[in-house]
């Protein structure tokens, strides 16, 4: 798989669904299932990919309720969180965990709109698949759920400092380094910075050559 492929196979436009499905060359991006809390397990019970977000492993009962969370943002109207499985198209596997949420659109008179038409994205993937170079795709299929299917205009995403392959991952995906945020993230008593990338609506036209 290439990033050329990757950009072609997601960036066509598609026809909005209160279900999400976004699919790319070999990922897709779907709903989560009651039968997915063993595959969540296995993707936060593992501390090699908990340590990346400062935090410790999850028991089955964190599994249960992360699905649990899922599927009640998925039922709500209007809808603000989207908490997606990553599942592998060929076998159905789900390999990872990506989340999109969309930032208070409420606004008074004349009022600077903070966060209007923005997002937060993240993704957790499961540690035996990290090295696959799947972050890249799933940031395009994010891009497809932000851009092309909710109309946002900027989309952005943040990391702890040590987490510098989901970086790069980021940045071949097509986002921006904007900074660091001082201990913006904490975690049981501990502060973390936060690295943050941004991409544009601009930026996305571009990437997918409209």
């Amino acid at each position: 798989m290439t990033d050329r492929l990757t950009v072609e196979q997601v960036c066509a436009p598609r026809t909005p669904s209160r279900s999400v499905l976004v699919e790319g060359a070999t990922l897709r991006l779907r709903e989560f299932l009651p039968s997915d809390v063993d595959g969540v397990l296995g993707i936060f019970g593992d501390p090699r990919t908990t340590r990346e977000f400062g935090m410790p492993p999850f028991a089955r009962s964190d599994a249960a309720a992360l699905v649990e969370q899922a599927r009640a943002g998925a039922a709500r109207t209007p809808r603000t969180h989207y908490r997606l499985g990553v599942s592998e198209i060929a076998t159905g596997e789900l390999i990872g965990s990506a989340k999109l949420i969309v930032e208070d659109q409420s606004a008074e008179g004349g009022m600077v709109r903070v966060g209007y038409r923005s997002a937060e994205v993240g993704l957790a993937l499961r540690a035996d698949r990290v090295s696959f170079g799947h972050s890249v795709e799933i940031g395009f299929l994010l891009g497809v759920l932000g851009f092309d299917r909710l109309g946002l205009h900027r989309v952005w995403s943040g990391f702890m400092p040590s987490n510098i392959a989901a970086q790069r991952a980021i940045e071949k995906a097509g986002m921006v380094r904007e900074g660091v945020l001082r201990h913006y993230g904490h975690v049981d008593g501990v502060w973390h910075d936060i690295v943050q990338y941004s991409i544009l609506e601009d930026d996305w036209k571009a990437l997918c050559g409209r």
